[in-house]
């Protein structure tokens, strides 16, 4: 019987695939149907004419497809292609459903909603805003909800075979092509009008590995279905008495445009960043041909796909990755402001309501005293391995309302570190703020219980937000030179005095953290080149939600924004930005995201994806296209056709 399951779990390892990879579309039904068959990458592209714009086929032209075409494709598919409605459809007239439209507001602002939707994003202002909630469900009108900035069909992939024949199908009738896992992109990749998604989100499975050697790799991993959310993979996690970098939305996926895009955790100056943990994937290609990536096979992609971002190579279907003993986190919080005020920890979550008392006066000067030296204590933060998870921010004080107070919360995450010893390591710090005349008493780090099996107790979910946000992620040297430190420290302050917020994450995923420098000498990856020099993810907020604004006022609001967030730049030079957490309208974006990686991926998604397939805004290889926006206007939403420019 050992002898039975040692042969099984070898050709597991061999084969690295959960049961429903294995059906996949065959030949003989690729042949059999024009509209279902395999691309061929060595066959030349046709250019288009010089004075020709060229577009993807859109609802309502001579080419899109007939009724009749769509309703084979959805036999072809057993049933799995689904025509969406917008959630806040239930409350208009035309959909009215009393119960469905109470449950859509009652969770409106809890993630959760939109992930578990087929196409609904949770930043919906990408999407166009074409089906808001509705203030009023008395007075709504049918026409100012329209799913115009949704995809016209979805396909509920639960095996390779059913996202090979969307692929085939949108490629071979000239269709954009989006994939929607959880719906968390902020710079709408999950969406997109009159589009066929692949919506991976039941691709599911996890399988604990004790031991795999795969390429220089040997050590404990886990096999992961693209589907599987944080919340999902934490329970894998307490069950198996493990550690999974994952992100820190329970609602986000853990192994898709997460570990693309690079991938920031509780972990990352620990254990590195998401796409550091990935050995190998199966993903299907352009060409609909289901393919393993791994060390020894398609190594350009293996490369690519960790770090170049999401949805730009193929569709991910499962992973394997690195894991790690049960990793307990040692945490600890602290504040400062200038006036007495009540806060509350996380200003963007719309989850929880929880408000902690704050009693101390200072100077604006002091504040910022107090944050020139919170900069330089940051390093040794990611020395110890943690992230030091902060905000600045306005709040009105206690004492007099009309008063603009400044707020600084910061919460350490250590991995591994008692608590003894992370009361040691902050008590300089500590006391350095009191010598500046912030007096703040001792705080007590505490250690995170193990997670249990039944996390989350109730249905996981995050608060969404309809804002506007750039980020920026500055070099180390920026808080070791003491000219750069204050240059730095003044470009926040401008920020903030600008009327923005500020919400920054220390860590520092260098290769030697992320096992690529040092022992076992992992394979190199995309991952922007400036989060190996990193100690500061900084984020510049306008709260102001993009939807209570006209597309006019949004572009001037934009512009005032941009304008203060630009400090940021000038202290930063060649420097760059976490893409899965940036400004949808970055300018030279190819460097700010992907630095002296871009030529070679470009080369790359060139030649794996010579039709521009998988187009997503800010992808590898996005700037011959464009969306012409539906009804003009300047904000870039996702509600318009997709057209060469």
């Amino acid at each position: 019987m050992r002898f039975l399951f040692l042969i099984f779990f070898f050709q597991f390892v061999l084969a690295i695939n959960f049961p429903w990879e294995s059906i996949q579309l065959t030949e003989a039904e690729a042949k059999a149907n024009p509209s279902l068959s395999f691309g061929d990458t060595s066959l030349p592209i046709p250019a288009p004419s010089p004075n020709t714009t060229i577009c993807k086929i859109y609802p309502g032209e001579t080419l899109w497809p007939s009724p009749q075409a769509w309703a084979l494709l959805n036999s072809t598919l057993s049933g799995a292609l689904i025509q969406p409605l917008p959630l806040a459809s239930a409350c208009y007239p035309k959909w009215f459903d009393a119960t469905k439209c109470d449950y859509v507001k009652s969770n409106w602002g809890n993630s959760s909603l939109h992930t578990f939707d087929p196409a609904s994003i949770v930043s919906q202002w990408l999407e166009g805003n074409t089906c808001p909630l509705p203030d009023d469900v008395k007075s709504a009108r049918s026409e100012d909800c329209t799913a115009s900035g949704f995809p016209a069909y979805v396909v509920n992939a639960t095996t390779v075979r059913d996202v090979q024949v969307a692929v085939n199908f949108a490629r071979n009738n000239g269709i954009r092509l989006i994939i929607k896992n959880t719906g968390h992109s902020f710079l709408g990749q999950s969406t997109g009008s009159g589009s066929l998604s692949i919506w991976t989100r039941h691709l599911q499975g996890f399988t604990y590995l004790p031991s795999l050697s795969l390429g220089a790799y040997s050590g404990p991993a886990a096999f992961g279905g693209a589907g599987m959310q944080n919340f999902e993979v934490q329970r894998e996690m307490a069950v198996n008495n493990i550690t999974v970098v994952t992100p820190g939305g329970s609602t986000v996926g853990a192994f898709g445009g997460f570990m693309m895009g690079g991938g920031h955790s509780t972990f990352t100056s620990y254990y590195g960043l998401g796409s550091d943990q990935i050995l190998g994937m199966n993903v299907v290609l352009a060409d609909g041909r289901f393919v393993s990536v791994r060390p020894g096979e398609n190594e350009d992609l293996l490369w690519a796909i960790r770090g170049g971002g999401a949805g730009t190579w193929g569709v991910i279907t499962s992973v394997i990755t690195r894991v790690y003993p049960s990793t307990p986190i040692t945490t600890l919080s602290l504040a400062f402001s200038t006036h007495p005020l009540r806060y509350t920890a996380n200003p963007l979550s719309q989850t929880s309501n929880a408000t902690t008392l704050i009693n101390m006066t200072m100077s604006r000067d002091t504040f910022w005293a107090g944050m020139a030296a919170y900069w330089r204590f940051s390093l040794q933060i990611c020395t110890y391995g943690g992230i030091g998870w902060n905000f600045i921010r306005h709040e009105k004080p206690l004492t007099n309302s009309s008063e603009d107070g400044l707020l600084f919360h910061v919460s350490f995450s250590m991995p591994n570190l008692p608590p003894s010893a992370m009361n040691s390591l902050t008590a300089p710090f500590i006391e350095e703020l009191r010598s500046l005349g912030i007096n703040l008493p001792a705080p007590n780090a505490f250690q995170f219980p193990p997670r249990s099996a039944n996390f989350p107790p109730t249905r996981p979910g995050d608060g969404v937000s309809g804002t506007r946000f750039a980020t920026r992620l500055f070099p180390r040297e920026n808080f070791q030179d003491p000219k750069k430190l204050n240059e730095t420290n003044d470009a926040i302050r401008r920020l903030i005095e600008a009327g923005y917020l500020f919400h920054g994450l220390n860590y520092a995923p260098t290769t030697s953290v992320a096992g690529i420098s040092v022992p076992p000498y992992l394979p190199d990856n995309a991952v922007n080149p400036a989060f190996r020099k990193t100690v500061l993810h900084g984020e510049g907020f306008d709260v102001v939600p993009v939807t209570s604004l006209s597309a006019g006022e949004n572009a001037v609001r934009y512009r005032r924004f941009r304008e203060a967030f630009e400090g940021f730049v000038n202290t930063s030079e060649g420097a760059g930005a976490y893409m899965n957490e940036a400004d949808v309208e970055e300018p030279n974006w190819q460097q700010a995201f992907y630095g002296s990686n871009y030529a070679k991926l470009l080369k790359i998604q060139k030649k794996r994806d010579p039709w521009g397939l998988f187009w997503m805004p800010k992808g590898v290889g996005s700037e011959g296209w464009g969306i012409k926006l539906t009804g003009g206007g300047g904000t870039p939403t996702q509600n318009g056709r997709l057209c060469r420019v």
